[in-house]
């Protein structure tokens, strides 16, 4: 988001996300009561009714630069914590104007998407090859998914949220690509200036606690350069955002290197 206002959006994100808080504890079925006892259920819990609404009415701002990333999708797909699936949609609408996704993996350790993830499937069309899977990178090999066998990698707004195990997914989702696989990114990262890095550092103290463990102090572009050989590594920042964006992102595509 060009301009100043660019600076109000994490202050903003955080309000709107913690007057989301009493309607997740009004919601909390007691089937689920422990989780007022445990801080991870709770944070899960809660990010599912803040992002049930907060993920769809952002997405226009995000579309006009990931929905051409999601169009060259293509084979065996990893699409990497897809939460509640608001990019469902667009993969149904790539799946069928190219003919060429032929099985989409949904690797969501968070199941209280699930059931969001399957309906959403059903109605782009991708019922029959979209695949939830309750799992992190390091049990996909356990759910059946073979190293070297996928041909595409989506992460969109998930890098952020796995903390100081960022090195290792990035390395483990890497030996999963084939050679010559693609990875489609789409992710926050820290700013390039530094008052609006000192801006976000100050809204990161909350931001993990509050989000999920959302972090937007990241370098997720070198992180990922560093995961393995790369034929080609496209990524930069997102062209139409400006540099008083205090949520920027770095995007594009890098192809696995051929043996």
């Amino acid at each position: 988001m060009v301009g100043p206002i660019g600076l109000l959006l994490p202050p903003l994100t955080l309000v709107t996300a913690v007057l989301t808080l009493p309607f997740t504890l009004l919601a909390l079925p007691l089937s689920d009561a422990s989780a007022l006892f445990s801080w991870p259920k709770l944070r899960h819990r809660w990010f599912l009714h803040f992002w049930w609404w907060f993920g769809p009415a952002t997405k226009p701002f995000f579309a006009p630069s990931v929905v051409p990333l999601l169009e060259q999708a293509h084979g065996k797909v990893l699409d990497i914590g897809p939460a509640s699936g608001i990019w469902m949609s667009d993969l149904g609408k790539a799946a069928a104007a190219t003919g060429k996704i032929e099985k989409i993996y949904g690797v969501e350790p968070n199941v209280l998407f699930h059931k969001q993830l399957k309906a959403g499937a059903k109605k782009a069309g991708l019922e029959d090859r979209y695949e939830p899977i309750a799992a992190y990178a390091q049990d996909l090999e356990s759910r059946g998914i073979k190293k070297g066998s996928i041909d595409t990698i989506i992460t969109v707004h998930v890098l952020c949220s796995v903390g100081s195990h960022a090195p290792g997914i990035v390395k483990e989702l890497y030996e999963y690509l084939k050679p010559g696989g693609l990875w489609l990114v789409y992710e926050h990262v820290a700013a390039r200036n530094v008052p609006v890095k000192s801006w976000q550092y100050l809204h990161n103290l909350v931001w993990p606690y509050v989000l999920d463990g959302c972090s937007i102090t990241e370098d997720t572009g070198a992180l990922l350069a560093r995961a393995g050989a790369w034929e080609s590594v496209e990524i930069g920042p997102d062209p139409r955002e400006g540099p008083l964006d205090s949520l920027p992102h770095v995007m594009g595509t890098m192809v696995k290197k051929r043996a």
